[in-house]
Protein backbone atom coordinates (compact mmCIF):
# COMPACT_ATOMS: atom_id res chain seq x y z
CA UNK A 1 0.00 0.00 0.00
CA UNK A 2 1.54 3.70 -0.47
CA UNK A 3 1.04 6.27 1.61
CA UNK A 4 -2.37 7.74 2.34
CA UNK A 5 -1.17 11.26 2.11
CA UNK A 6 0.35 11.18 -1.10
CA UNK A 7 -0.96 13.75 -3.96
CA UNK A 8 -2.91 12.72 -6.82
CA UNK A 9 -0.17 11.11 -10.08
CA UNK A 10 0.16 13.89 -12.41
CA UNK A 11 -2.55 13.19 -15.17
CA UNK A 12 -0.16 11.74 -18.30
CA UNK A 13 -2.32 12.15 -21.94
CA UNK A 14 -2.53 8.44 -23.47
CA UNK A 15 -0.57 8.31 -26.73
CA UNK A 16 -2.47 6.84 -29.86
CA UNK A 17 -0.83 3.01 -30.24
CA UNK A 18 -0.10 1.92 -26.93
CA UNK A 19 0.35 -1.77 -25.61
CA UNK A 20 -0.21 -2.55 -21.80
CA UNK A 21 0.46 -5.75 -20.42
CA UNK A 22 -2.16 -6.72 -17.38
CA UNK A 23 -0.96 -9.37 -15.40
CA UNK A 24 -3.45 -11.30 -13.72
CA UNK A 25 -7.43 -10.50 -14.41
CA UNK A 26 -7.43 -9.47 -10.83
CA UNK A 27 -5.79 -6.64 -11.40
CA UNK A 28 -8.27 -4.80 -13.87
CA UNK A 29 -11.73 -3.73 -14.01
CA UNK A 30 -13.39 -5.14 -17.15
CA UNK A 31 -14.91 -1.79 -17.76
CA UNK A 32 -11.32 -0.40 -18.21
CA UNK A 33 -10.83 -2.11 -21.29
CA UNK A 34 -13.90 -0.91 -23.54
CA UNK A 35 -12.36 0.65 -26.85
CA UNK A 36 -9.34 -1.64 -26.32
CA UNK A 37 -7.71 -4.46 -27.98
CA UNK A 38 -7.52 -7.12 -25.55
CA UNK A 39 -5.00 -9.61 -26.35
CA UNK A 40 -5.94 -12.76 -23.74
CA UNK A 41 -3.12 -14.94 -22.55
CA UNK A 42 -2.87 -18.42 -20.91
CA UNK A 43 0.43 -19.71 -22.40
CA UNK A 44 0.26 -22.88 -20.10
CA UNK A 45 -2.19 -23.97 -22.04
CA UNK A 46 -5.48 -22.89 -23.09
CA UNK A 47 -4.80 -19.72 -25.20
CA UNK A 48 -2.68 -22.73 -26.93
CA UNK A 49 -5.11 -25.16 -27.44
CA UNK A 50 -7.70 -22.64 -28.72
CA UNK A 51 -4.73 -21.67 -31.12
CA UNK A 52 -4.40 -25.37 -32.19
CA UNK A 53 -8.14 -26.46 -32.50
CA UNK A 54 -9.07 -23.54 -34.82
CA UNK A 55 -5.52 -24.60 -36.67
CA UNK A 56 -6.80 -28.20 -37.06
CA UNK A 57 -10.11 -27.13 -38.60
CA UNK A 58 -12.38 -26.72 -35.70
CA UNK A 59 -15.41 -24.72 -36.34
CA UNK A 60 -15.33 -22.54 -33.43
CA UNK A 61 -14.72 -22.49 -29.42
CA UNK A 62 -17.44 -21.92 -26.72
CA UNK A 63 -15.47 -21.04 -23.62
CA UNK A 64 -17.56 -21.63 -20.39
CA UNK A 65 -16.47 -20.47 -16.89
CA UNK A 66 -17.61 -23.90 -15.31
CA UNK A 67 -17.74 -27.70 -15.70
CA UNK A 68 -21.72 -27.31 -15.74
CA UNK A 69 -21.61 -24.14 -17.75
CA UNK A 70 -20.00 -26.56 -20.19
CA UNK A 71 -22.31 -29.43 -20.35
CA UNK A 72 -25.10 -26.75 -20.57
CA UNK A 73 -24.03 -25.33 -23.56
CA UNK A 74 -23.36 -29.00 -25.46
CA UNK A 75 -26.97 -29.64 -24.11
CA UNK A 76 -28.13 -26.52 -25.76
CA UNK A 77 -26.12 -26.38 -29.03
CA UNK A 78 -27.86 -30.29 -29.10
CA UNK A 79 -31.50 -29.01 -28.56
CA UNK A 80 -30.60 -26.60 -31.64
CA UNK A 81 -29.84 -29.63 -34.12
CA UNK A 82 -26.41 -29.71 -33.68
CA UNK A 83 -25.85 -33.92 -33.50
CA UNK A 84 -23.78 -34.58 -30.35
CA UNK A 85 -20.61 -36.08 -32.53
CA UNK A 86 -20.17 -32.70 -34.41
CA UNK A 87 -19.37 -31.41 -30.72
CA UNK A 88 -16.16 -32.21 -28.45
CA UNK A 89 -16.39 -30.97 -24.62
CA UNK A 90 -12.67 -30.07 -23.95
CA UNK A 91 -10.64 -28.74 -20.56
CA UNK A 92 -9.24 -29.49 -17.63
CA UNK A 93 -9.52 -28.83 -13.88
CA UNK A 94 -6.31 -29.09 -11.72
CA UNK A 95 -4.53 -29.83 -15.40
CA UNK A 96 -6.28 -33.16 -15.99
CA UNK A 97 -9.25 -34.47 -18.06
CA UNK A 98 -12.88 -33.70 -17.04
CA UNK A 99 -15.08 -36.35 -16.11
CA UNK A 100 -17.09 -37.43 -19.07
CA UNK A 101 -15.09 -34.69 -21.69
CA UNK A 102 -14.23 -35.85 -25.05
CA UNK A 103 -10.41 -34.20 -24.61
CA UNK A 104 -8.07 -32.17 -21.77
CA UNK A 105 -6.11 -29.45 -22.22
CA UNK A 106 -3.27 -31.21 -24.39
CA UNK A 107 -2.92 -28.94 -27.10
CA UNK A 108 -1.47 -31.39 -29.39
CA UNK A 109 -4.05 -33.73 -28.83
CA UNK A 110 -6.20 -31.16 -30.76
CA UNK A 111 -5.52 -32.74 -34.33
CA UNK A 112 -7.01 -32.32 -37.47
CA UNK A 113 -8.41 -35.94 -37.05
CA UNK A 114 -10.09 -35.07 -33.88
CA UNK A 115 -11.38 -31.63 -34.48
CA UNK A 116 -12.31 -30.39 -37.79
CA UNK A 117 -15.65 -29.84 -38.47
CA UNK A 118 -16.37 -30.08 -35.07
CA UNK A 119 -17.42 -27.57 -32.29
CA UNK A 120 -15.34 -27.21 -28.99
CA UNK A 121 -17.11 -26.59 -25.82
CA UNK A 122 -14.02 -25.50 -23.59
CA UNK A 123 -13.69 -24.73 -19.93
CA UNK A 124 -10.30 -24.52 -18.35
CA UNK A 125 -8.91 -23.32 -15.05
CA UNK A 126 -7.64 -19.99 -15.65
CA UNK A 127 -7.88 -19.47 -19.36
CA UNK A 128 -11.17 -19.08 -20.20
CA UNK A 129 -12.64 -17.39 -16.84
CA UNK A 130 -9.75 -14.22 -18.16
CA UNK A 131 -11.71 -14.87 -21.87
CA UNK A 132 -14.96 -13.32 -20.12
CA UNK A 133 -13.17 -11.17 -17.99
CA UNK A 134 -12.46 -9.38 -21.33
CA UNK A 135 -15.60 -9.27 -22.88
CA UNK A 136 -16.14 -5.60 -22.63
CA UNK A 137 -13.38 -5.03 -24.94
CA UNK A 138 -13.55 -2.90 -28.16
CA UNK A 139 -11.59 -6.71 -29.64
CA UNK A 140 -10.56 -10.16 -27.79
CA UNK A 141 -8.21 -11.95 -29.27
CA UNK A 142 -6.33 -15.33 -27.32
CA UNK A 143 -2.67 -14.57 -27.89
CA UNK A 144 0.25 -17.28 -26.78
CA UNK A 145 3.92 -17.91 -28.17
CA UNK A 146 2.41 -19.69 -30.69
CA UNK A 147 0.71 -17.27 -32.86
CA UNK A 148 2.70 -14.24 -31.61
CA UNK A 149 3.59 -13.00 -35.51
CA UNK A 150 0.17 -13.53 -36.57
CA UNK A 151 -1.57 -11.57 -33.73
CA UNK A 152 1.08 -9.08 -34.17
CA UNK A 153 0.51 -8.36 -37.96
CA UNK A 154 -3.42 -8.33 -37.09
CA UNK A 155 -3.24 -5.35 -34.51
CA UNK A 156 -0.27 -3.30 -35.51
CA UNK A 157 -1.71 -0.57 -37.45
CA UNK A 158 -5.01 -0.37 -35.18
CA UNK A 159 -4.73 2.87 -33.59
CA UNK A 160 -6.26 1.16 -30.44
CA UNK A 161 -4.24 0.96 -27.08
CA UNK A 162 -3.33 -2.88 -26.61
CA UNK A 163 -3.28 -4.63 -23.75
CA UNK A 164 -1.62 -8.27 -23.00
CA UNK A 165 -4.05 -9.46 -20.14
CA UNK A 166 -2.88 -12.58 -18.34
CA UNK A 167 -4.52 -15.24 -17.37
CA UNK A 168 -2.48 -16.41 -14.23
CA UNK A 169 -2.82 -19.57 -12.10
CA UNK A 170 -5.83 -19.08 -9.71
CA UNK A 171 -5.21 -16.07 -8.02
CA UNK A 172 -1.27 -15.52 -8.77
CA UNK A 173 0.63 -13.93 -11.62
CA UNK A 174 2.72 -16.73 -13.44
CA UNK A 175 6.18 -16.29 -15.76
CA UNK A 176 4.64 -18.21 -18.33
CA UNK A 177 2.11 -16.23 -19.60
CA UNK A 178 4.36 -12.94 -18.89
CA UNK A 179 6.90 -14.28 -21.17
CA UNK A 180 4.34 -14.59 -23.88
CA UNK A 181 2.89 -10.80 -22.83
CA UNK A 182 6.86 -9.81 -23.33
CA UNK A 183 7.37 -11.91 -26.56
CA UNK A 184 3.99 -9.77 -27.70
CA UNK A 185 5.31 -6.78 -26.14
CA UNK A 186 8.84 -6.59 -27.87
CA UNK A 187 6.77 -7.15 -31.15
CA UNK A 188 4.43 -4.36 -30.96
CA UNK A 189 6.73 -2.16 -29.51
CA UNK A 190 9.33 -2.64 -32.42
CA UNK A 191 6.25 -1.96 -35.02
CA UNK A 192 5.66 1.34 -33.35
CA UNK A 193 3.53 1.22 -30.27
CA UNK A 194 4.64 3.04 -27.05
CA UNK A 195 4.62 1.81 -23.36
CA UNK A 196 2.12 2.61 -21.50
CA UNK A 197 3.14 4.52 -18.00
CA UNK A 198 2.94 1.29 -15.92
CA UNK A 199 5.81 -0.53 -16.23
CA UNK A 200 4.61 -4.56 -16.42
CA UNK A 201 4.98 -4.13 -19.84
CA UNK A 202 8.48 -3.59 -19.65
CA UNK A 203 9.45 -5.67 -17.54
CA UNK A 204 7.40 -8.62 -19.21
CA UNK A 205 9.61 -8.03 -22.74
CA UNK A 206 12.87 -7.80 -20.28
CA UNK A 207 12.26 -11.07 -18.73
CA UNK A 208 11.33 -12.43 -22.62
CA UNK A 209 14.22 -11.33 -23.99
CA UNK A 210 16.36 -12.63 -20.73
CA UNK A 211 15.20 -16.21 -21.75
CA UNK A 212 15.78 -15.73 -25.20
CA UNK A 213 19.25 -14.74 -24.91
CA UNK A 214 19.53 -17.72 -22.96
CA UNK A 215 21.22 -21.27 -24.45
CA UNK A 216 18.18 -22.60 -22.90
CA UNK A 217 15.69 -20.24 -24.13
CA UNK A 218 12.38 -20.72 -23.97
CA UNK A 219 11.89 -23.58 -23.14
CA UNK A 220 13.96 -23.64 -19.90
CA UNK A 221 12.12 -21.08 -18.33
CA UNK A 222 8.39 -22.26 -19.23
CA UNK A 223 9.64 -25.21 -17.08
CA UNK A 224 10.63 -23.12 -14.54
CA UNK A 225 7.31 -21.13 -14.04
CA UNK A 226 4.42 -22.12 -11.79
CA UNK A 227 2.37 -23.61 -14.51
CA UNK A 228 5.45 -25.41 -15.72
CA UNK A 229 6.24 -27.28 -12.58
CA UNK A 230 2.31 -27.64 -11.96
CA UNK A 231 2.39 -29.39 -15.20
CA UNK A 232 6.01 -31.35 -14.57
CA UNK A 233 3.98 -32.98 -11.39
CA UNK A 234 1.24 -34.49 -13.33
CA UNK A 235 3.72 -35.99 -16.38
CA UNK A 236 3.22 -33.65 -18.79
CA UNK A 237 6.44 -32.11 -19.77
CA UNK A 238 5.24 -32.74 -23.50
CA UNK A 239 2.77 -29.76 -23.61
CA UNK A 240 5.58 -27.02 -21.96
CA UNK A 241 7.11 -27.90 -24.85
CA UNK A 242 4.55 -27.87 -26.91
CA UNK A 243 3.32 -24.49 -25.48
CA UNK A 244 7.41 -22.98 -25.76
CA UNK A 245 7.45 -23.22 -29.66
CA UNK A 246 7.34 -19.64 -31.30
CA UNK A 247 5.17 -18.85 -34.11
CA UNK A 248 3.89 -23.03 -34.83
CA UNK A 249 0.22 -22.01 -35.20
CA UNK A 250 -0.36 -18.99 -37.22
CA UNK A 251 -4.11 -17.71 -36.52
CA UNK A 252 -5.54 -15.47 -35.02
CA UNK A 253 -8.43 -16.65 -33.07
CA UNK A 254 -11.28 -13.56 -31.85
CA UNK A 255 -13.46 -14.07 -28.85
CA UNK A 256 -16.58 -12.76 -30.62
CA UNK A 257 -18.08 -11.79 -26.73
CA UNK A 258 -21.85 -11.32 -27.99
CA UNK A 259 -22.12 -14.64 -29.38
CA UNK A 260 -19.75 -15.69 -27.12
CA UNK A 261 -17.83 -17.88 -29.20
CA UNK A 262 -14.33 -18.11 -30.58
CA UNK A 263 -13.53 -18.11 -34.73
CA UNK A 264 -11.10 -17.27 -36.97
CA UNK A 265 -10.69 -13.57 -37.35
CA UNK A 266 -10.16 -13.76 -40.94
CA UNK A 267 -13.46 -16.19 -40.96
CA UNK A 268 -15.52 -12.74 -39.66
CA UNK A 269 -13.29 -9.99 -39.74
Amino acid sequence: MPAPDLPPLPSIEPADRTVGVILHPRMVDPAALAGSITIVIDNLRASVTIAAALHAGAVAVHPCLTVEDARAQSALLQSQGMPRSNILLGGERGGRLIDGFDLDNSPAKYTTERVAGRTLVFTTTNGTAALLHAAGSGVVLVGSLANVAAVTDAVAEDPRPVYLLCAGTRDAVTLDDCLAAGAFADALIRRGRQFVADDSALLCRSAYLASMAQAEGLFQSMLSSRGGRNLLQIGLEADVEFCSRCDHLPVVPRFYAQERIIRLQDQRG
